[in-house]
């Protein structure tokens, strides 16, 4: 495909039934203080009236794509890419909005600055587009190494609404894996910073995310959305094992490699990463990291590497069984499930008393 390098930036937008929010999401979009942009929307076989109310705005800007059945964000978000021919692609859904200045903060902090990525500050607003939060949601860690050790222990810490890429950059970690669903943003964070991506954080407040509570939205429901997650958790953490930059290792890894003495090598580095995720407090990671020693250990000649390198024995790998623990959300739960139970003693106990006293005076 060839590229229009005269269009600055690229919108990729991602919309599914949609109909009550697009609306004021492209008056945001058509009203910016910079115009130099095209919009690419994808919808991804809404069956409400999303394409009507889309079709209503005559802009030669947007272009409007239509998948002919339900694919997923991912393959909405490749789609967009596809289709586009900006420098810069700002990833943002036809729920949400942007300030009048959004792109025009966006694009200046891409002119002043050496940077692949840019996060912009966001505000949160409900579903009448009132702000709920009047705080930007914060980005919990900002160091890249830092951000890269809590992906792989903890979870997501960053948010992808607004998020803006290079195109080269984004062009690295193309086409994005069709499969995953919560984890799809996480894994376009992982992989960037894997790349090397200059990030920056953009301390302006542009984005609008809508956070409503929307029972077709894929995370509405809290079980089934843990249980989507725990399972997409493989093929998330698999993209760790593509790191050939032993000295990047030793940087993200750094506490727990001073904490466990044992250090990444390029003939080990499945073993390496398979014993980091062990002292993850979630069991999904830990599960794929045993799982990573496991296919490790199976052949031989990784088996005579292991005793080498680490002095590492059979008795050592049946060991690690040990270091498997309770789900640090699982832990929370059977918490407050004890604190429920003892409540409801008490409880018990009061209503014996009440009776207790009421037939003693009667």
């Amino acid at each position: 495909m060839e590229i229009n390098l005269s269009v600055k930036i690229s919108i990729l937008t991602p919309s599914f039934n949609h109909e009550k929010y697009i609306r004021f999401f492209l008056q945001s979009v058509l009203g910016q203080t910079f115009q130099n942009f095209e919009l690419i929307i994808v919808d991804d076989c809404s069956w409400d009236k999303n394409l009507e109310e889309i079709k209503k705005f005559k802009d030669e800007r947007i272009k409007l794509i239509r998948h002919d059945y339900n694919k997923g964000i991912n393959a909405t978000l490749n789609t967009a890419f596809e289709n586009s021919s900006g420098e810069i692609l700002v990833f943002c859904a036809s729920d949400d909005m942007l300030e009048r200045d959004a792109l025009e903060k966006i694009y200046q902090a891409f002119e002043e600055t050496h940077v692949d990525v840019v996060y912009p500050g966001v505000k949160v607003i409900d579903e009448n587009n009132v702000i709920s939060q009047s705080k930007k949601i914060e980005m919990r860690y900002k160091e890249p190494l830092e951000i890269l050790n809590y992906m792989f222990f903890e979870g997501n810490c960053l948010m992808s609404v607004g998020m803006s890429i290079k195109r080269q950059a984004f062009r690295d970690i193309y086409p994005l894996p069709l499969g995953l669903c919560n984890h799809q943003d996480t894994f376009m964070h992982i992989n960037l910073l894997l790349n090397g991506a200059k990030i920056l954080f953009l301390q302006d407040e542009v984005i609008l995310y809508r956070m409503v509570g929307d029972q077709t939205s894929i995370s509405a429901r809290k079980d089934v959305t843990l249980t989507r997650e725990n399972l997409e958790i493989e093929s998330l953490m698999d993209s760790f094992l593509r790191v050939k930059d032993i000295e990047l290792l030793k940087k993200v890894f750094k506490n727990e490699i001073q904490n466990t003495g044992i250090m990444p090598y390029e003939d080990t580095i499945k073993f390496f990463l398979g014993r980091m995720a062990l002292d993850s407090p979630y069991r999904a990671r830990q599960d794929w990291g045993y799982h990573k020693i496991l296919e490790f250990y199976n052949d031989a000649i990784n088996v005579k590497k292991l005793k080498e390198r680490y002095n590492f024995i059979f008795k050592d790998y049946l060991g690690l069984a040990c270091s498997v623990k309770d789900d640090k959300v699982m832990r929370k739960y059977q918490k407050y499930k004890k604190y429920f139970k003892v409540s409801m003693m008490l409880i018990m106990v009061l209503l014996i008393i009440v009776v207790l006293l009421g037939v003693k005076n009667a």
